[in-house]
């Protein structure tokens, strides 16, 4: 039987969606006729073959353990104060990196086609809580409008006795430039989760800057990034805890 010939009837007992083609998975959600718990189990099952061959925005290291609860899109032009100090910033803390990626992040940066948003996010794993956000930039890459060179900084608070206090405390970068990444090879990351004390106020600085703009923006309709779907995926929704002293308020 070929699945993608037909219109499925899905029910808890038919075939799993994993066993899909991406085809016939978008076809599905696209309808938007099915059960909202199927409908997730479709999306997902997407998002991984996504994520498996590289495409769209989506990376491990902004999707596992995630809940996205706003998304704010930019433009690299009329934004330009909100990511001045970027550029700098990045360039601080990937000095150590072999020098491909440190041009790719300038040149990512600089390039008019770059597309921003920031994500914020509670981030939930075995280990630790935190709230946070992600300062996210990426490119359609020219040979395959599908794929993405991906740059993202990852400023997080940890919950302490159900409460945060403002402060970062782990800073994530990740320079993912595609051509590295369709290879299979590792992109270039920095995790430090445990801030040093001479660099405290540079990252905090940065982060009490985004902190202000998501409150300046918040109740701003064309500052929202939304779209049907992320209602069905699983790392975008409502905050899975609000820890007392929330910076997202």
């Amino acid at each position: 039987m070929n699945t993608d010939t037909l219109s499925l009837a899905l029910d808890r007992d038919s075939i799993q969606p994993s066993e899909l083609s991406m085809a016939a998975l978008m076809r599905e959600i696209n309808l938007q006729k099915r059960p909202n718990w199927l409908l997730r189990k479709l999306m997902n099952a997407l998002e991984k073959k996504r994520q498996e061959k590289g495409m769209g925005w989506s990376r491990a290291w902004n999707k596992y353990d995630l809940n996205v609860f706003r998304t704010h899109k930019h433009d690299m032009e009329s934004d330009r104060d909100y990511v001045k100090s970027v550029p700098s910033f990045v360039s601080r803390y990937i000095k150590s990196a072999p020098s491909l990626y440190n041009t790719f992040a300038t040149d990512l940066l600089d390039d008019p086609a770059c597309m921003a948003f920031t994500f914020y996010h509670n981030h939930d794993d075995r280990e630790a809580q935190h709230e946070g956000l992600t300062l996210s930039f990426g490119r359609k890459v020219l040979e395959d409008k599908t794929k993405r060179d991906r740059l993202d900084i990852i400023l997080e608070d940890l919950r302490v006795g159900g409460r945060v206090d403002g402060l970062v405390d782990r800073l994530r970068i990740y320079a993912c430039p595609w051509n590295e990444y369709k290879n299979g090879k590792h992109c270039f990351s920095l995790v430090e989760n445990r801030i040093e004390p001479s660099e405290q106020d540079r990252i905090q600085s940065l982060y009490d800057h985004c902190i202000q703009v998501y409150h300046d923006w918040k109740n701003h309709e064309n500052r929202q990034w939304s779209h049907w779907s992320a209602r069905y995926i699983d790392y975008f929704g409502p905050r899975s805890f609000i820890p007392q002293n929330t910076s997202f308020n």
